[in-house]
């Protein structure tokens, strides 16, 4: 990184004010409205996930036709998309790019409203992926230069608060619009507070300048995206986060995929209480969890930086465990109080994931480092979760009917109903307890990730000296 002249221009040359180190306050308010705009993304993202019973029932869909919906049709492009929207990110100026394209995914996610089969809701969630690709990689560069490498943790812990707050407002919100107006109603509704919003960020969301909360500006060219991969690649740590988090987002959105049908098939309740149940489950451990997984990472690490990566080795183990545990349980108070803590440990990840690879590169090159994260966490745990749980789910549930499952139950809405719905849920609980146990890889993989990160992340101040 080089100093550079104060010159005029768009993200990629730096004002005056740019030049100001922000103000608390307004750090402050850059964290809040990047909440909010990730808060919006995860609603709009997983709002099928809610009222994806009632979605089956109406248009017919299986489980694997529900996996696709829920993951691959957003995730593919979402994923890909990301690498050059952050290249643009490294280049114009972030805010400008995250208020375009907050408009876009919920004018998407308005138009599943009025889907009338399977591949009009495919078509409008593909472009839900397609708005969301350009949110998350310039959300977090931003903040890593409204804050300095020993706060950052704790900043993306925050930010991940989007998730149980989007639980909270998407599931409860959602469940309760389905029920009184049907699943269309909860599309249309749900997508309209981001237009507003896209508003707010072109208008008060500043543009800070690279590197400053480093100690030291960016060089005023993006390095070419080559040698970002060759950076990443070269990193030993980098390779085994992304093996970390790209297992805990195959189970995560497996489980937020599945949690609503498992609880609507497996006890006496509807769609409100279902989302209730898993919005306070989800809520609270979650948000325990992305806040206190950056917290304490941000502590810990003061004394050994390894901690970043023990912290969450320890918390994948633990969440693999309760999660069978929770998913094993066959009465309805038992399944809730014991799915509460894995939520807990499985947040633990969020936050030192993202503060280590944005630690471990330089400025111009952390909207592409997270870009190519995310692509990988979508494609391998946001895809293939989802979808590989939707085929587990339906085999196991093949081998529990007595008869040909896929042609007697394909809308449930059959005289067989009642051994459809069992042979349904035992086939969910046995693909959902399956998938939580990949929680030990992750974990393994950040406990490897441990044992490189002094010698990287020192090797990382020397050259920026």
């Amino acid at each position: 990184m080089n100093a550079i002249p104060t010159t005029r221009g768009s993200g990629n040359s730096h004002t005056g004010s740019a030049l100001t180190p922000p103000s608390p306050r307004e750090r402050r308010w850059a964290l809040a409205l990047l909440l909010a705009v990730a808060t919006v993304a995860f609603i709009d993202r997983t709002i099928l996930n809610t009222v994806g019973e009632a979605v089956k029932r109406d248009l017919q869909l299986t489980d694997l036709q529900l996996g696709i919906l829920g993951g691959a049709a957003f995730a593919l492009l979402h994923g890909l998309l990301g690498i050059p929207v952050a290249r643009l990110a490294e280049r114009k100026s972030r805010a400008k790019i995250i208020a375009v394209v907050v408009g876009l995914w919920s004018g998407m996610t308005a138009l599943c409203g009025v889907a009338s089969g399977f591949a009009g809701l495919l078509a409008a969630r593909i472009g839900v992926g397609i708005g969301e690709a350009g949110a998350g990689a310039p959300s977090q560069s931003l903040l890593a230069d409204y804050f300095p490498p020993n706060r950052r943790a704790t900043a993306f812990g925050i930010l991940g608060l989007a998730t149980p707050l989007g639980i909270i407002i998407g599931a409860i919100g959602g469940a309760i619009v389905a029920e009184a107006f049907g699943w269309r109603a909860a599309f249309l509704i749900v997508g309209l507070p981001g237009l507003a919003l896209s508003a707010l960020v072109w208008l008060t969301l500043k543009e800070p300048a690279r590197g400053l909360s480093d100690g030291k500006l960016a060089a005023e060219e993006a390095p070419p995206l080559r040698e970002v991969v060759r950076t990443l690649a070269a990193s030993r740590a980098f390779r085994c986060i992304l093996v970390a988090g790209t297992v805990v987002n195959f189970v995560g959105f497996s489980g937020m995929s599945f949690a609503h049908p498992f609880f609507v098939r497996t006890f006496p309740v509807g769609y409100t209480e279902a989302a209730v149940a898993f919005a306070l489950i989800n809520s609270v451990s979650l948000a325990g969890g992305y806040y206190l997984g950056g917290a304490l990472t941000d502590r810990l690490g003061k004394r050994d930086v390894r901690w970043y990566g023990w912290l969450p080795a320890v918390c994948m183990m633990l969440a693999a465990v309760t999660y069978v545990v929770g998913f094993s349980q066959t009465t309805w108070l038992a399944t809730i109080v014991l799915l509460t803590p894995p939520g807990l440990f499985s947040g633990m990840f969020y936050a030192p994931t993202f503060a280590i690879t944005h630690n471990l590169v330089g400025p111009r090159m952390r909207a592409s480092a997270t870009a190519i994260l995310a692509l990988t966490m979508s494609i391998v745990g946001m895809t293939l979760g989802p979808i590989a749980t939707g085929l587990l789910s339906d085999a196991f549930a093949a081998g529990a009917f007595a008869g040909d499952y896929a042609s007697a139950c394909p809308g449930m809405g059959t005289a067989l109903e009642a051994a459809c719905k069992v042979a349904s849920s035992h086939g969910l609980r046995l693909a959902l307890i399956s998938v939580c146990a990949f929680y030990v890889v992750a974990g393994l993989a950040f406990l490897r990730a441990a044992g490189s990160l002094s010698t990287e992340l020192a090797h990382m101040k020397e050259s920026a000296a």
